[in-house]
Order: C-alpha cells, then sequence, then structure tokens
C-alpha cells in the first residue's frame, strides 16, 4: 500500500549574529570588506561547545513549541538552519593536535545526544559551521616569521584605511585585499569549516543509495573570503589568534561531482529516504556555506552529477547556512517546486523587522530581519522555484537562471528569544543579542512537490 508520508516541509532560521565581537568593519564586510575584533567564546573546548549547544536547543524548543498541536510527525520535515560559525573558539578555529581528536566529531556526536529522534522525529538540524585547524605546536605558528610579517603588514594597511579618506583609501583597501589574497597561496595552517547536520530521518547517498550510519554528517567549505577570520585582534594587548591572512580552506575536487558517499567525506548533496512504497521515495538536498554559494558550487554539476537515477534525480532543498551572504539567482541549483534557504549571521536584507515578500537582488522570497544595530544583524530568506536553472555555467551562453514564484508572508511567523540557559554569561559567546527564530510555513507548511 503506498503512502503519502513527509509530503511537506517547513523551514526554521535561527537569526543569531555570529560575527565577532567589537567589531570594526574594514572596507564594507557586507561587500568586499573584512573585519577586525574578538572572538568570542570559552577557552575550555567542552565549556564552550556545551554552551553553544545549549543554546540551539533553547531555540529549537521555542519553534518546536509554536508548532500545531497534534500534528502528525510523519506528514512533514522540519528543517532547522543556523548560521556559519556558529562553532568556534577564542583563538578562531577550535585548534588540535594531530594526537587529539578532531573537534567536529566531538560536536556531532553532543548535537546528536541532544537532538534525539525520540523527541525530534521528522527533524533535520543545519548547526551552522565548526571551524577547525589541526596544528602541530601552535605557538611555534604564531611566533614565525612568516606570521608575524603577514600580520603586522595586514594590521598596518587596515588602520591607515581607516585614516584615509576619498581615492586614497579606494587605493590602500585594494592593497589590502591582494594582499591577503596572496596570502591565502601561501598559509600558515589549513582551516576546516563544515556544517554541522542532524538528520533523524534516514540519510543516504545520492550516488549509490548507500545508507549512512546514523544521523550525524558534516559537508566542508572550500571558498574562503576576506572575512572569514579576524584581520587583526582588537584586545589590549592583543591576543594571538588565527587571523584572516594566515589561513586557507582545503581543496574539494567537484570534477566528479558534489553527492556524498559517506557522512564524513567533504560532500554537500545528500539525500533522506522515506521508503519504496512512500511518495515522495526520497528528497535530495544540497549545502552550501555562505561564500560557496557564491561561487556556483552545487549548480555547477546540475547536469553532470552521478545521480543514482540519472535524468530525474536533482537537488530539490538547496541550503545556504551563511554569514555574510543571501540567495543568489545565478547560483540556484533546485529543480522544478524546489526551495532555497538562507539563514545569515551577519546582515539584514533591508530594513524591516517583520516577515517581507518581495523582491532581492533578482530573487522572488520571503525573508525576516533581525537587526540591532549597524554592527549586528542576522536574516533568513525562503524562495521556491518554477523553472530551474539550465547549463552548470550561468555566464555561458544559452545557460539561464532559475525563475522563482511569488511568495507570501502568510504563514510566517518571528519569534524573539527573550533568554537563554547561560545567563549573563551569553555576552562572552554571542555579541549581537538573543537572536529570532523565524518559521516558514508555521501552520501548514509547504508541499514538497505540487498534487495532481
Amino acid at each position: 500500500m503506498s503512502t503519502t508520508n513527509y509530503s511537506k516541509i517547513r523551514f526554521i532560521g535561527y537569526a543569531i549574529p555570529t560575527t565577532p565581537g567589537n567589531l570594526v568593519p574594514i572596507g564594507n564586510p557586507n561587500g568586499p570588506g573584512a573585519v577586525a575584533g574578538v572572538y568570542l567564546g570559552n577557552d575550555d573546548f567542552l565549556t564552550d561547545i556545551t554552551s553553544r549547544i545549549s543554546v540551539l536547543k533553547n531555540a529549537v524548543d521555542l519553534a518546536k513549541n509554536m508548532l500545531p498541536q497534534g500534528e502528525d510527525p510523519q506528514s512533514i520535515i522540519n528543517v532547522f538552519v543556523a548560521p556559519e560559525f556558529y562553532f568556534h573558539g577564542t583563538q578562531g578555529p577550535y585548534l588540535h593536535t594531530p594526537a587529539e581528536a578532531d573537534p567536529a566529531t566531538l560536536i556531532l556526536e553532543q548535537l546528536q545526544n541532544t537532538f534525539p529522534a525520540s523527541e525530534y522525529p521528522n527533524w533535520t538540524f543545519i548547526f551552522g559551521s565548526a571551524i577547525t585547524a589541526k596544528v602541530d605546536n601552535i605557538q611555534n605558528v604564531y611566533d614565525s616569521n612568516y606570521a608575524t610579517v603577514r600580520n603586522s603588514v595586514v594590521r598596518n594597511l587596515s588602520e591607515n584605511w581607516q585614516q584615509a579618506y576619498g581615492p586614497l583609501q579606494d587605493v590602500v583597501f585594494d592593497m589590502l585585499v591582494n594582499f591577503i589574497k596572496n596570502c591565502h597561496s601561501y598559509p600558515n595552517l589549513e582551516v576546516r569549516n563544515r556544517a554541522m547536520v542532524v538528520s533523524n530521518l534516514a540519510l543516504s547517498s545520492p550516488a549509490n543509495n548507500r545508507t549512512f550510519e546514523g544521523s550525524g554528517m558534516t559537508t566542508e567549505k572550500y571558498f574562503v573570503s576576506n572575512e572569514d577570520f579576524l584581520l587583526y585582534e582588537t584586545s589590549t594587548p592583543p591576543k594571538q589568534v588565527i587571523t584572516e591572512q594566515m589561513t586557507a580552506y582545503p581543496v574539494i575536487d567537484l570534477s566528479g561531482g558534489d553527492l556524498k558517499r559517506s557522512n564524513d567525506d567533504k560532500y554537500a548533496v545528500f539525500r533522506q529516504h522515506y521508503g519504496s512504497d512512500n511518495f515522495p521515495q526520497y528528497v535530495d538536498f544540497g549545502i552550501e556555506i555562505c561564500l560557496d554559494h557564491s561561487d556556483v558550487r552545487l549548480r555547477r554539476n546540475i547536469t553532470n552529477e552521478p545521480w543514482s537515477n540519472p535524468g530525474v534525480d536533482a537537488i530539490h532543498v538547496q541550503l545556504v547556512p551563511s554569514c555574510g551572504m543571501q540567495i543568489v539567482a545565478e547560483s540556484v541549483a533546485a529543480d522544478s517546486n524546489g526551495f532555497v534557504f538562507n539563514c545569515d549571521g551577519q546582515y539584514n536584507l533591508d530594513n524591516t523587522t517583520t516577515p517581507q515578500a518581495n523582491q532581492q537582488s533578482g530573487v522572488n522570497c520571503a525573508y525576516t530581519n533581525y537587526y540591532v544595530n549597524s554592527s549586528y544583524a542576522a536574516h533568513t530568506q525562503l524562495a521556491s522555484v518554477i523553472q530551474p536553472a539550465t547549463g552548470n555555467d550561468p555566464a555561458r551562453s544559452g545557460s539561464t537562471n532559475a525563475t522563482f514564484k511569488t511568495m507570501s508572508t502568510n504563514d510566517i511567523v518571528c519569534v524573539p528569544v527573550s533568554s537563554t540557559p547561560l545567563g549573563s554569561d551569553f555576552d562572552q559567546y554571542f555579541a549581537g543579542g538573543y537572536g529570532q527564530v523565524h518559521i516558514y510555513g508555521l501552520e501548514n507548511g509547504y508541499a514538497l512537490y505540487p498534487t495532481t
């Protein structure tokens, strides 16, 4: 007997600023700029992640308690997304030696324990991202001429940019950006930026349908921007931290597609399977962390992914956890009637603070802003595709971008987070306030596929 379980989807974003404390903008951080400031958190790793997870659970449960009473959990998928850089340490990345356990593994284990299927049976969580770095002796790195010179150059250029004005300021900024780009080619250490995913609905590979073990999964970012890390630390005296000009992300070979084969590989596209007698039998999801979306990561392989069912399979739900990104029309890879959902921890799309539905940068969408001040803001954004993109390369003749449905603010609610379990310690971890929970499709959700 056929079933129609999981025929609807609901999107929930935790709009909380994840940018550093004591923020000093260099250029326009919401564009090509960068920042100085302080990495907030606790020096003890376990205390840090336990505290951050308690804030997440508070937000998730706030959303869960808003959902319709008596709702059949098999009728709908709840997708919860937090911003990029949700998990980080007081030096930037969580640092570990080759002999120590990968911090991302420990974070994922604790997230799985905190959000079990028994309590959240129809939930899929993208808990922002965690940044980590494996290094044998970080003090030797900090003290090296190779690091101290580049940090000195960047700080001097940044402070001179603040003193300059007019065309000279533009010249200094160009020098800064070009210097950082060169530093990325000769990094002091490799940093990993991975989305933390917990799915209480069965995960499998879109390439071979192999079922994954457990509910935890990661996917990795490859595009480092000018502002993923601090340009310099603003404490007096300044602390030794990982700076933008010290870092690079690992290369990810996308020449054979971006479909995941295992829970912990670097790839971005995964499958949720609902049973061979169900419609839909499965849905394919893709994750792009921040600037990877701008770099058209998922779209670049839409016609040559090694799907298990070529010609039929496609990304249906595209998720963009970010800290400085919004939905970009050229980058949308979701198929017809598919969805793109963005949760950003850096900026607001406009000056509104209630749910809106209009066009943002050429994308018809619904969105909601969380705004504290000019330094700290966040937003969530949802779009739905009419006609999918054609062509892997949006610049190539004959390629077309996706077109989008007109969205509505009906059934979208904005729920302020009024407190967290951290109490007065909250400000040690987050600089922009408690944030808000934005629920898209509160009462009814959105149909995954149109009914015929």
